[in-house]
């Protein structure tokens, strides 16, 4: 991901930044711009450790940019592993998530975003399957209107079948009193067909 400065603690109400690429402390919280992470959750600068599966780099497409993602080439299936921002300042303006997530192999699971007002947590948005078609497709965008009470957010993401399951995440940022990309804005419900009036014979 393009490199954005990580904070532990925002200096804007709500506003949060990370790229995976500063070390901010060493050992295990490494690149992790203060965000906790669990289980198959890990840092890489190029390709995944397995083949057919995973990107191939990060977001920003250099040599060296980090991004976060999940190794399945081991664990249970339907494991999870959580990835989570630290405290959000609470605001009064809805908060603008945006990411960046890359999903390539045969046994992808799903990846999903929930928003957390403490420890009660509500998904905003899920994938689920293989949603890219090679390692060196290009990652993409997601951008999801967040409640302006968020606390926290976590991406969850699920171990499929086998080991081509990798799920990537990059270049995150989360803003108060943002909008949506006009490309990102949500669909509209179908309106339901009308009936042309019968008139008798």
């Amino acid at each position: 991901a393009p490199t954005v400065a990580p904070t532990r603690a925002p200096t804007v109400a709500g506003t949060f930044l990370c790229g995976f690429n500063t070390p901010v402390a060493t050992g295990t919280t490494q690149y992790w711009c203060g965000m906790t992470h669990t289980n198959q959750f890990r840092t890489n600068a190029g390709r995944t450790g397995s083949t057919a599966t995973g990107a191939s780099g990060g977001q920003a497409g250099t040599t060296t940019d980090r991004y976060a993602y999940i190794e399945t080439s081991s664990g249970s299936t339907g494991a999870t592993s959580v990835l989570e921002t630290p405290q959000l300042a609470t605001t009064p303006l809805v908060q603008v998530l945006d990411f960046y997530y890359h999903m390539a192999g045969a046994t992808i699971g799903n990846l999903t975003v929930q928003s957390c007002v403490g420890t009660v947590c509500t998904t905003q948005w899920m994938q689920t399957g293989a949603q890219h078609a090679a390692e060196t497709s290009a990652w993409t965008r997601s951008s999801i209107l967040l409640p302006a009470t968020t606390t926290s957010v976590k991406w969850i993401a699920t171990r499929g079948t086998s080991f081509t399951g990798d799920i990537s995440i990059d270049t995150i940022s989360i803003t108060p009193g943002g909008t949506l990309p006009p490309t990102m804005s949500p669909t509209p419900p179908p309106t339901a067909p009308t009936a042309a009036p019968t008139t008798a014979p």
